[in-house]
């Protein structure tokens, strides 16, 4: 270091005015002795204020960028010194364009002598932003990174305080100045995120350009990022995202590059990919269709206990099923779907419960009598009931055995000679009531209970115990048992043929 900047050093520490000015302009501007060092060059003329605050801010605003002057927080001595000098209002107003604040831009720009605001440019201030800020990037004013920056703060600040227009308004700015203005990785993060925001909440992304948005999600995707993949996978395979349609996200489909995405948003557990890339690849019409895929990606969706996955998966597997074990594990995923409320699997499953008619207080009033004398042919009505059994199947079924926790399997009847009448079938809870039965019965039946088994007897006992029962109190058993023919029981046995019964609603699950 020189002598003559040892000796400002030395004057500046017993509070010199002048040298302090002198030092913070060599240290922000640097000098054969001095290197540039924007903090300590700062330091020294934030040190002259009280004395000097006029010449310390208009040193501050004439050496600094806009974006350093925001950085330091020195806003206030760039106000200080656009009272009196021309490029602190030129970089003043600059900054409140960039801020959205156009009217308090407009108020700096006409105290300035260099014309950039038309005598007609009034109303339609918002129009000539962009315009404005090329002549102050012409001019040296502002800088690439300055706008860059100072766009990336606001609209973070904005997004966190939950000011989503305020934040679109000002991202929107990057698409008038696209020709000078590096979009870089913190701007496309920030316009992903505003998406992702937008989607969830149902917000609109106001003037925002499709192309815009296209760009950022491609390069956020490419670096990893789950949300920005997934929303870009939907675009570009047309489904919409949320409220927000394909095309004002993207501005054409690809599929086969909507597959990659959703396949690497899938794997890294975005659960809803799967759904989406089942939609996809079962679609015959599609460049990527494939039956194959679809029916693992369909697999995987359910596993993550999606109720529409469940829903298509359990009616594919029914419409296949020619076995009472498939079918029991169609049943169980459409079960599923209808307990998180699908109304399309509650419809299905009420589908194979057969119509047990007469009053329900008649017939539960008719139930508790009974409960009184014979509790465990009590409760064999009350399943009859819930599930639309028919007599023999009522009183012949093993409970231990025909228990799910989501309906019962009614296994082949050794004891009924008529092959028909004999056949298992698979019956789903479709009530909370049924529900209800299912827990007392797997109690009231437990295998831990063995006198059960010789408290009820044969079913010829049963049968015979039931219909004396029902003459002394005067009961008809319309009211517990399913009385439909043998045809319609077939119809809803195997899944195969219940396809065909129900394939106008089967249509609208897929």
């Amino acid at each position: 270091m020189r002598s003559e900047d040892l000796q400002l050093r030395q004057l500046a520490k017993t509070g010199d005015i002048e040298a302090c000015l002198k030092l913070g302009e060599a240290y922000l501007t640097g000098s054969p002795g001095i290197s540039k060092n924007i903090s300590i060059g700062v330091s020294y003329l934030k040190s002259a204020f009280p004395k000097a605050q006029q010449r310390a801010s208009i040193s501050l605003s004439t050496h600094l960028s806009l974006k350093e002057i925001v950085k330091e927080d020195l806003i206030f001595a760039l106000k200080n010194a656009a009272e009196n000098d021309e490029i602190a209002r030129l970089k003043l107003s600059a900054w409140h364009f960039l801020r959205c604040e156009a009217e308090m831009g407009k108020v700096w720009l006409q105290r300035c002598t260099t014309q950039l605001l038309d005598s007609t440019d009034t109303s339609h201030q918002k129009i000539s932003v962009g315009k404005l800020l090329s002549s102050l990037h012409a001019l040296r004013i502002i800088h690439p990174t300055d706008v860059s920056s100072i766009i990336a703060s606001e609209a973070r600040s904005a997004l966190n305080g939950r000011q989503p227009d305020r934040c679109i308004q000002i991202l929107s700015v990057l698409s008038s100045h696209s020709c000078f203005v590096p979009l870089n990785m913190t701007l496309h993060q920030l316009i992903c995120d505003i998406v992702a925001y937008a989607e969830k909440f149902k917000h609109d992304l106001g003037h925002l350009p499709a192309d815009l948005i296209e760009q950022s999600l491609e390069r956020c995707s490419a670096v990893g990022d789950l949300k920005a993949c997934h929303i870009l996978g939907r675009s570009l395979a047309g489904y919409p995202c949320g409220h927000l349609p394909a095309k004002r996200l993207v501005r054409s489909q690809n599929l086969r590059k909507s597959v990659a995405l959703l396949l690497r948003s899938g794997d890294s557990g975005v659960s809803m990919a799967w759904l989406h890339l089942f939609r996809i690849c079962s679609d015959y019409r599609s460049s990527v269709a494939n039956p194959t895929m679809a029916r693992f990606c369909l697999e995987k969706a359910a596993k993550h206990g999606i109720a529409e996955a469940e829903r298509c998966l359990g009616v594919m597997i029914l419409r296949e099923s020619v076995e009472i074990d498939s079918m029991e594990s169609g049943m169980k995923m459409l079960h599923s779907a209808a307990n998180k409320g699908d109304p399309l699997a509650r419809s299905l499953l009420c589908s194979f419960v057969l119509p047990v008619f007469g009053p329900e207080d008649e017939a539960q009033s008719a139930i508790s009598e009974i409960q009184e004398i014979a509790p465990l042919l009590a409760m064999r009505l009350r399943l009859a009931r819930a599930f639309g059994l028919t007599k023999l199947e009522a009183l012949s079924m093993n409970i231990n055995a025909t228990i799910r926790p989501w309906g019962i399997v009614l296994e082949k009847n050794t004891q009924v000679a008529k092959g028909k009448l004999a056949e298992p079938r698979v019956i789903p809870a479709t009530t909370e009531y049924a529900m209800t039965c299912l827990e007392i019965a797997a109690n009231l039946f437990s295998s831990k209970s063995p006198e059960n088994i010789i408290l009820e007897g044969s079913l010829r006992a049963r049968s015979l115990q039931l219909r004396r029962l029902l003459q002394k109190l005067h009961i008809q058993e319309r009211f517990f048992f399913s009385s439909v023919s043998s045809q319609q029981r077939e119809a809803i046995r195997l899944g195969t043929k219940w396809a065909k019964v129900q394939k106008e609603i089967i249509k609208e699950v897929f």
